[in-house]
């Protein structure tokens, strides 16, 4: 998935409900079990890097990698993807950064995990982005 795939997902929601704007941005995968069961994740923070890859990041992890926490709403984070400068980034692969660390040497690593559907979760007020391992 790539950042414009995310904008034409979102704008696809808000067709069908208006009211989703005020929805949280997450990303949810599947866990490792057989129960079908999804892990979601609230993101606080998004960014984008010299490697053309345009990272989701999860509540709580926004100020490992120096960024200032925002509560992302759909109607609010499609308006500031859609004003995004520079619109090669709309080409960016998407990622969901999981499992991050911060090592000894006080760097930050994490997987990066491809994003790769879009969901929504009406009683949650959630649109989220699926990644990791598909059903």
């Amino acid at each position: 998935m790539i950042v414009k795939e995310i904008i034409e997902d979102i704008e696809g929601v808000l067709r069908e409900n208006p009211l989703a704007s005020e929805f949280d941005i997450a990303f949810a995968s599947y866990v490792e079990d057989e129960s079908g069961s999804i892990k979601v994740d609230n993101v606080e923070a998004y960014h984008w890097d010299e490697d053309e890859e345009f990272f989701l990041v999860p509540s709580g992890a926004a100020h490992l990698y120096k960024l200032p926490v925002v509560e992302l709403k759909a109607g609010a984070f499609l308006k500031e993807l859609c004003n995004i400068e520079n619109k090669e980034i709309l080409s960016y692969e998407a990622f969901a950064r999981e499992q991050i660390k911060t090592l000894k040497d006080g760097s930050v690593a994490s997987l990066n995990s491809p994003l790769w559907g879009t969901g929504v979760h009406n009683e949650a007020r959630l649109i989220y982005f699926y990644h990791g391992k598909q059903p």
